[in-house]
Formats: C-alpha cells, sequence, structure tokens
C-alpha cells in the first residue's frame, strides 16, 4: 500500500500526458484534396470527415467558410451568404462527414475553403486549416490558323489548370462529333485533308461548356519552299562592276512576285527574280506564290574599295553550311 502511494504520483501525470495525447489527436478535419480544378458552370464535390472527442462532446454547429479573416473574428457561414444559399449543398452529417457540393461555379468562386464545426463544450470547436483551393477554369482550342493538304496536324483543347476529375474530351467540326484521332486533350489530323477544314470545337463529356470555335484552313498547295539565293553570272568583276544575285524557290505553283531585302531595313530594296548588289550588306529575297511567302538565308556581299583597287568578297550562308568566296579584282592603274 505505501509502494502504492508512493508511485501515485508518477503515475498520475503519466495519466494526464496520455489524455492529453489522445485528446490532440481526437481533433481535426480531413479533406480528400488540398486543390480542386473544376470546369466553368460545372458542380464541385468536395470531399471531407472530420473527428472530436467521442466523450462528453456533443456537435452543435456544422458549416463551410471560406478565405480567413483575422483572428478572433467569428466566421461566416457560407450557407447564409446570398451568393451560395441556392447553391451550396452540405451532403455530410453532424458525426463524421462534412462533404459539402458547390454548383455552377465561375471564376468568383476561385477562393480556399474550409469546414468550421462548434460543439457544446467552451472552446471544443475546430477548424480545418489549410483548406481546399479552388480553382475555375474554361476550355481554349489551340490550333494551327493555315496548314497545307498532307501536313501532320495536332489541335489541343487547353484548360488553365489541370482538371481535378479525369475528363472525357469531346471534339467537333461543324457541330458534328468527331470519333477517330482522339488522344486525351488533343485531336490529330495525318494526314491532313482538304475536306478536315472547316470550324472545330471542344468539349467535356457531362458538360455544357464548349470552346470557342475555331476555324481551320487547309490549302491544296504549300507556300513556296526551299527558297535560296545564287550568285549568278562571273565571279570575276571590274571596278565599278556589281553582284547580281537570283532567288530560286521549289514551289507548285511556281512562285511569281519576288522581292529582296537588306537585313535591318524595314522596306524592300528591289524587285524581280534577279538583283543586282553594288554596296555592302547582307541581302536575302522572299518568294510568293497565291498560298503564301518565303524567305531565303541571307547572302553578305561586302565592298572593300582601297587604292587603285576594288575588292568585292561574298559571303553565302545557306542551310547552316558557311561557303566563302573570295573575288579579288585588281585593276592596275598602269599597265
Amino acid at each position: 500500500m505505501l509502494m502504492w502511494l508512493r508511485m501515485a504520483p508518477a503515475l498520475h501525470l503519466i495519466f494526464l500526458l496520455i489524455i492529453h495525447i489522445v485528446s490532440s489527436a481526437d481533433w481535426g478535419v480531413n479533406y480528400r484534396s488540398s486543390h480542386i480544378c473544376a470546369l466553368k458552370d460545372s458542380s464541385v464535390t468536395i470531399s471531407c470527415t472530420f473527428t472530436y472527442p467521442s466523450t462528453g462532446y456533443q456537435i452543435m454547429e456544422v458549416f463551410w467558410n471560406k478565405d480567413l479573416v483575422k483572428q478572433g473574428v467569428e466566421l461566416a457561414n457560407l450557407s447564409e451568404d446570398p451568393e451560395y444559399s441556392q447553391r451550396l449543398q452540405y451532403l455530410g452529417d453532424e458525426q463524421q462527414n462534412c462533404t459539402v457540393r458547390l454548383s455552377h461555379v465561375t471564376e468568383k468562386d476561385e477562393h480556399e475553403y474550409y469546414f468550421r464545426f462548434i460543439t457544446n463544450v467552451t472552446g471544443g470547436r475546430w477548424i480545418g486549416y489549410p483548406g481546399v483551393r479552388l480553382s475555375v477554369t474554361d476550355l481554349q482550342l489551340e490550333a494551327p490558323e493555315r496548314v497545307t493538304e498532307g501536313d501532320s496536324v495536332r489541335l489541343t483543347c487547353k484548360s488553365s489548370c489541370k482538371l481535378t476529375d479525369t475528363p472525357t474530351f469531346i471534339w467537333y467540326r461543324n457541330s458534328h462529333t468527331l470519333t477517330e484521332g482522339l488522344t486525351d486533350n488533343k485531336l490529330i489530323l495525318d494526314p491532313v485533308r482538304r475536306e478536315d477544314a472547316g470550324r472545330y470545337r471542344c468539349a467535356i463529356d457531362g458538360h455544357t461548356l464548349a470552346s470557342p470555335d475555331v476555324y481551320l484552313n487547309v490549302t491544296c498547295e504549300p507556300p513556296p519552299r526551299k527558297v535560296s539565293v545564287l550568285i549568278n553570272g562571273s565571279a570575276v568583276m571590274e571596278s565599278g562592276g556589281s553582284v547580281s544575285l537570283m532567288c530560286i524557290s521549289d514551289s507548285n505553283p511556281p512562285a511569281l512576285n519576288f522581292s529582296w531585302f537588306k537585313e535591318n531595313q524595314s522596306s524592300a530594296v528591289g524587285s524581280g527574280q534577279s538583283f543586282s548588289a553594288v554596296q555592302s550588306g547582307r541581302f536575302y529575297c522572299e518568294a510568293h506564290n497565291p498560298h503564301g511567302a518565303q524567305r531565303s538565308d541571307a547572302v553578305s556581299v561586302t565592298v572593300h574599295h582601297g587604292s587603285g583597287r576594288n575588292i568585292i568578297i561574298i559571303t553565302v550562308t545557306s542551310g547552316g553550311l558557311l561557303v566563302i568566296i573570295f573575288i579579288i579584282i585588281i585593276i592596275l592603274c598602269i599597265m
């Protein structure tokens, strides 16, 4: 008996410590996800459970709120907020489940949401912090403005955040549903055909929201390709001569118009398939056909003037291959 009395204070401390640990662990709110990305005008379900001591406590009030305010200020019940009262539905109970559903979400609903419960014991209240961050997105269709028949074309249905629910994307061309070429949020047209031209939009199965229409233009023939500049004529120049350049391309239909430009100048310095360069600079050409234009790599022409002689150096850059042709013309003043 004496031994028990001596051990009692120590046992009492251990008992209090155990009670404290169990008590802290018995309070809490658990959310299935800390971030939800939802489609505009859809319904969002925030799954939630909560715990509190099973003995001596009784739930008096449960509610959801958003965006914590200053400490000491009571949090507002969203079900009493006019912006939420008709759209917020509590699906839980007053025991463990605190799941809630918010319908017809818009960008104005992008907040952090918290669950709060209050018991019959003074100080016996809890808020689930941190809460659940809600992001709301629409759909945008990303597609090239112009493609050529035979190309491989990819259209992408994009959202500003990754949708929480695994979505099934639906694709439309001229309001008709497409069933081929679908890969997740992408539509692959390989090869693209003339009949693939039209208005495209994407949506998600089970939702009414769709992306804005995007028109895909499929041309029959490509713009000029493999445009390059060639040096025409003899590489030997006399004093006061010029360097003749020619613009060539692989084009069907063939290129009919050509423009010449000097780098760092916005306006053209010449037109026609041939061009005579009489001064130093980097020159390139643009070839045009009814389906578009393509420019060549640059040709550098450098003219050095010396006493009694002119030296013209031409440097051609094409396709990453540097070809340097040195043409030295020496005109003797006295034979």
